[in-house]
């Protein structure tokens, strides 16, 4: 662990910051403990002096394969005891994830050894957003079947490797899904309701729409989507029982349509003549925040140094877009339910080469202007982009990622 920040910062990044120490005093709940982020930086800084942080693996083991004690560069979780202990005396744990090695951790987690073990079978199931399998061996076939009856398309990155087979398409079926479950009648249920169906969106090697089923179940009111599969014929509606208002479902016509992403054309394109917001302020957020993400060259220079070549990037891809309308991509975001735009950013100024990152615009259709938000990394910005549409391959290409 070489990184310079310190307490759980030097961990990962805490997704939950504005919520992790009320997640914390919910455990101590009838003690007279106070959660206090002083005292857990000052009991994780402690044990990582005294080499006592505990480096698991995806199934919650300190050893991997070849037996060797797991490495904070090879664990998939890293766990701490925050010295705080329930009204029953047991110890909370606080744990940081990752679902790759190659990812930053992310957390930050707590409860006891009983909390950490649930979380860890639960993380042991393939999931794809709401989608789950009962085993990894199943998720793995399911995507390789998926990839090789669609209309040819690179679903992996050349460069960035990934333990799971086409990472695109898991990213772009996951983030699909979450799209339709948005919109009335895209995922319909057959009529024993055991089943669910819906439109993946995409076609087959003989231009026939690809639907996939999902087995459906109810846990604690939750809709439960597991085990998906590719609809292979029109004879699998009838063998499953799917039904629509007119009756049993006999032909792909009275399936569900695929997801809508915008309404208006002029949501996907770069509107050449808005504003965008450059000021200082939104760039040093965003260089601050996300300055692992600049090229290592650029990381050693000081924040109005990278500002300035962020705002000089910036008017290049604009040159570029006033003469070329697909060189600024739109991009969906499902946590939101909605269009942004994807901005390569070159900061050397040669396009030759593919850019750096991808700046994130958010458009604001009242005063029409782009505020920026965030930078992304290629392979993030690609899956992004794909959902709506394959981009072209200017500079989002998976082989070149």
């Amino acid at each position: 662990m070489t990184d310079q920040k310190t307490g759980l910062k030097s961990l990962g990044f805490i997704a939950n910051f504005d919520s992790y120490l009320d997640n914390l005093q919910n455990l101590l709940v009838d003690t007279e403990q106070t959660a206090d982020s002083r005292k857990l930086d000052q009991a994780m800084e402690d044990q990582k002096e005294s080499n006592l942080l505990k480096f698991l693996n995806k199934f919650g083991y300190e050893n991997d394969r070849d037996g060797s004690k797991l490495t904070f560069e090879k664990a998939r979780y890293v766990r701490f005891d925050t010295t705080y202990t329930t009204r029953s005396k047991e110890i909370i744990f606080g744990w940081f994830y990752r679902i790759r090695p190659d990812q930053n951790y992310t957390g930050v987690y707590f409860g006891t050894e009983k909390d950490f073990d649930e979380d860890v079978a639960d993380k042991a199931i393939f999931r794809m957003g709401d989608l789950s399998f009962d085993n990894w061996n199943d998720a793995y076939k399911f995507l390789e079947d998926i990839a090789d009856n669609t209309i040819p398309e690179v679903w992996t990155y050349h460069e960035h490797k990934s333990g799971i087979p086409h990472p695109i398409l898991k990213s772009y079926i996951e983030n699909l899904f979450e799209k339709l479950k948005r919109e009335e009648g895209k995922i319909l249920l057959n009529k024993d309701e055991i089943h669910a169906i819906f439109n993946s969106n995409l076609l087959d090697k003989y231009f026939h729409e690809i639907f996939i089923v999902a087995e459906y179940s109810k846990e604690n009111d939750k809709a439960k989507y597991s085990n998906p599969f590719r609809l292979k014929s029109t004879s699998d509606l009838i063998r499953l029982n799917f039904e629509n208002d007119r009756g049993q479902i006999k032909k792909e016509d009275d399936l569900p349509n695929k997801a809508k992403f915008f309404t208006d054309i002029n949501q996907v394109i770069f509107q050449t003549n808005w504003i965008i917001d450059r000021s200082f302020e939104k760039f040093k957020h965003i260089i601050e925040d996300r300055k692992d993400r600049f090229p290592s060259d650029y990381q050693t220079n000081r924040i109005d140094q990278l500002a300035r070549s962020l705002d000089n990037a910036i008017g290049y891809a604009v040159a570029i877009a006033e003469r070329n309308y697909k060189f600024i991509v739109p991009q969906y975001r499902p946590q939101d339910d909605k269009i942004q735009l994807l901005m390569p950013i070159y900061l050397g100024g040669s396009f030759t080469e593919k850019p750096d990152f991808a700046l994130i615009l958010d458009p604001d259709y009242e005063n029409q202007i782009y505020i920026p938000q965030t930078i992304l990394p290629l392979d993030a910005a690609y899956q992004n982009a794909r959902l709506i549409a394959k981009p072209d391959d200017y500079w989002l290409n998976p082989e070149k990622i």
